[in-house]
């Protein structure tokens, strides 16, 4: 896409001034649109981003909003946070004002590659490691979207770069179906659908409009765009089967002819030309199967980017656990401590559960967003003696518990995290695995999944503080 030569509002809304609405506020009104940007929050609450928003000459409606704030607007950013049955959001569509999302808004102004990943679990994992693999290769690249930094911010950063420059920069950019929701000409280089199961049931009223949003991220791709999809998904195939990118499958199951595999214990990518292989399963240095699946899709991101395999190996074995996924924190009294905080769904705590051999007292609760807590039933029995308890706990805890009535030797009720790990660490024995992958968003307690991380590493070294001076 080339930069285009002016704005094409002179009035344009903000709806949520969270990182990627004040980005999209500030490029906005950087380039002389007069921009009203509104919050529910109250003016006090917001950031000091807000507030330089203010005195740049943006018009901040803080606080609950009228349905007509936006009214004269040509066209809305909507922040992916924010419902879409927010008032004001309600009232430009009803005004027939289009509604897009930051990655939207950036979209025509981008001159690199362009790289989309999004799926139920695993893209802040695949986007952070695709940006390793990438940057060893000496790509220059911008890891952003969904994951933390808008990619307006990162855009505006590289348009006064040259043109020969700009082109070569590739942009890494997670994406969630909110995102999604907002897009008209946004269409990635390189598009991958990790995976689908069933999340945000509180915004969604069906399951097939979450996963509509998700494959946006190939509606715009043309037959020289590449598509990485995960053919062990039995949502994933029949939308991949329909697609006009050129497909790359990667699947741990089936041998196929084209794509990444596991064969024979070892991670290959497969051409019609020739077959490579990346390295051994047991050298992936993040523990768990689905990360297996994590490494197969970068890898085939990278492959498409004329990465050669060994430069790919090599990235993957130098790369760590995200904050919050997997995280291991501590052992005390000879009891692992794992944050996976940014398990907010019941598939991610599904994938968190399949990562351990070791016996597991698993942290479960927070905000529930409608998630079928029943589906973890069967494999929770299925773990036997790998499972040790189940202790729940925020606002969700008590229909957690009642939901799962059963399937666990031993099932306690707490409050607060802090008192949910506390029990835990009562239940735990030397040789065990208490484990944070909650399920639930964590909106209850916290302002995100990141904080309520930070309280578990206090947490366990509060813990660890403890059983030393009990010693």
């Amino acid at each position: 896409m080339t930069e285009p030569r002016g704005m094409p509002w002179k009035k344009a809304g903000v709806m949520g001034l969270g990182l990627s609405g004040a980005a999209a506020a500030g490029f906005l009104s950087r380039r002389g649109v007069q921009v009203i940007a509104a919050d529910d929050k109250p003016f006090a609450s917001l950031g000091d981003e807000a507030r330089a928003l203010a005195k740049a000459g943006v018009t901040l409606r803080a606080g609950p909003t009228d349905p007509h704030v936006f009214s004269g607007c040509e066209i809305v950013v909507a922040s992916p946070g924010v419902p879409p049955t927010a008032p004001p959001l309600a009232g430009a569509r009803a005004a027939g004002i289009p509604i897009i999302a930051e990655v939207e808004l950036a979209a025509p102004w981008l001159r690199g590659v362009l790289i989309g990943i999004t799926g139920s679990n695993g893209k802040s994992t695949v986007t952070a490691l695709t940006g390793k693999i990438l940057e060893t290769a000496g790509v220059p690249i911008r890891v952003c979207g969904n994951i933390g930094v808008p990619l307006t911010s990162v855009m505006e950063r590289d348009l006064d770069l040259p043109e020969a420059e700009a082109r070569r920069v590739h942009y890494v950019t997670e994406l969630s179906s909110f995102q999604l929701e907002g897009i008209e000409r946004f269409s990635p280089r390189v598009a991958v659908l990790l995976n689908l199961s069933p999340d945000h049931q509180d915004r969604y009223e069906r399951m097939e409009d979450y996963y509509a949003a998700k494959t946006r991220i190939f509606m715009n791709q043309r037959g020289d765009d590449i598509a990485i999809v995960n053919w062990d998904d039995p949502a994933v195939i029949p939308i991949a089967e329909r697609l006009a990118a050129r497909l790359c499958p990667f699947s741990l199951t089936q041998e196929l002819e084209e794509g990444a595999v596991l064969s024979g214990g070892r991670l290959t990518l497969r051409s019609a030309a020739r077959e490579e292989t990346i390295m051994d399963a047991t050298d992936v240095p993040i523990p768990g199967r689905h990360n297996l699946e994590n490494v197969l899709a970068a890898a085939c991101v990278a492959y498409h980017r004329g990465v050669p395999v060994e430069t790919i190996a090599r990235a993957v074995r130098a790369f760590t656990a995200l904050p919050h996924r997997l995280e291991f924190v501590a052992e005390v009294a000879g009891v692992a401590w794992y944050n996976d905080s940014k398990a907010t769904n019941v598939g991610s705590t599904l994938r968190a559960l399949e990562a351990f051999t070791r016996p597991i007292v698993l942290l479960l609760g927070g905000y529930d967003k409608g998630g079928d807590f029943e589906s973890l039933k069967r494999p929770l029995s299925a773990k036997g003696p790998g499972l040790r308890a189940v202790v729940t706990f925020g606002k969700a805890g008590d229909d957690i518990a009642r939901r799962l009535e059963g399937s666990a030797p031993h099932i306690a009720r707490s409050g607060a995290l802090a008192e949910a790990a506390r029990v835990a660490a009562g239940l735990a024995r030397s040789g065990d695995v208490v484990l944070l992958a909650p399920g639930c968003a964590s909106f209850d307690a916290y302002t995100g999944y990141d904080k309520r991380g930070e309280d578990f590493r206090t947490i366990v070294a509060r813990l660890a503080s403890q059983a030393g001076g009990q010693r």
